[in-house]
């Protein structure tokens, strides 16, 4: 005669989220996310080159950015492709070759949770 089968039950859990318990992404965030300051921001004014570089510092107060943190925008389109140094907080974008006219750039930062935003925006013209 044949064993009967084993009938097991499963339970599944809902994952709630309580308020103060964040799960840590983008590379860790550390510190409750104090002021932001974007500085150092380039190109500016008017530009020979084509194909310039955008740099700018992006630093957090009692908090570590890291990329996720970070959005940039070239003429109000959102770009990916930048490299930013969470130890120096050095961001730069290479765009590529740009028309001869004026670009918008904007730098957004968040901290956190939320809990700390920045935005500086600036136009520089290629000719």
């Amino acid at each position: 005669m044949p064993k009967p089968k084993k009938v097991v039950k499963r339970s599944v859990s809902k994952a709630t989220s309580r308020p103060g318990s964040a799960t840590k992404r983008g590379g860790g965030r550390t510190g409750s996310g104090g002021a932001i300051t974007i500085s150092s921001v380039s190109p500016r004014g008017n530009v020979g080159n084509p194909v310039p570089t955008v740099r700018a510092k992006v630093e957090a107060e009692g908090a570590n950015l890291s990329k996720h943190d970070i959005r940039l925008y070239l003429d109000g389109a959102e770009q990916r492709r930048f490299y930013y140094g969470r130890a120096t907080g050095n961001l730069s974008y290479h765009p590529g070759m740009l028309s001869s006219c004026s670009h918008t750039v904007e730098i957004v930062a968040t901290s956190g949770q939320g809990s700390s935003t920045s935005k500086k925006s600036w136009t520089f013209s290629v000719s």
